[in-house]
């Protein structure tokens, strides 16, 4: 049986309440041992909503989290001392927006395989993405998530492309 908890949110008492709030996506990287797969999938009914939405609602949505994410991660980072606190999950939150943007060719019922794989490399960390945690501050937090989402997201975009182009 798998026991589920809750963490105490990083630099609780260092940084105004709504950047770790932003930070764990509003407690979801706070429940143990679920955090970035619970913000990622949390996204899902929402951007089936968006299919209705102009096409750059969903991309530019992800930006601007992405650009929060640099900020609110790198005050935590600064407060607390820890590298990329775990229990941050915007990072994940933003790459999945903006890797989703990128497959909506590809069809919305790519999002939960999307979802998976992308959640698996962000968890082992392939080369490039080990690389890229190493930049400084939110912006390595912030980028070594965006790796695999675009990867990703080109992938299915791709694979996509030659399966429309195979079946006329």
């Amino acid at each position: 049986m798998i026991e589920f908890h809750i963490l105490e949110p990083p630099g609780i008492g260092l940084v105004p309440t709504w950047q770790w709030l932003m930070a764990t996506w509003f407690g979801m990287g706070l429940v143990v041992p679920l955090r970035a797969g619970l913000a990622v999938f949390a996204l899902l009914p929402l951007l089936v909503l968006a299919i209705k939405l102009p096409r750059l609602v969903v991309p530019v949505s992800g930006v601007v989290i992405f650009a929060l994410g640099v900020h609110v991660s790198s005050a935590i980072e600064l407060a607390t001392g820890v590298k990329d606190d775990r229990r941050i999950v915007i990072d994940e939150v933003a790459a999945f927006l903006i890797g989703a943007s990128m497959i909506r060719q590809a069809g919305w019922r790519m999002l939960v395989p999307f979802a998976a794989l992308f959640l698996f490399l962000d968890r082992v960390k392939p080369w490039p993405v080990a690389y890229v945690e190493q930049i400084p501050s939110g912006w390595g937090v912030m980028l070594d998530d965006l790796v695999p989402a675009v990867a990703v997201g080109l992938l299915f975009a791709v694979a996509q492309h030659f399966w429309n182009r195979q079946s006329r």
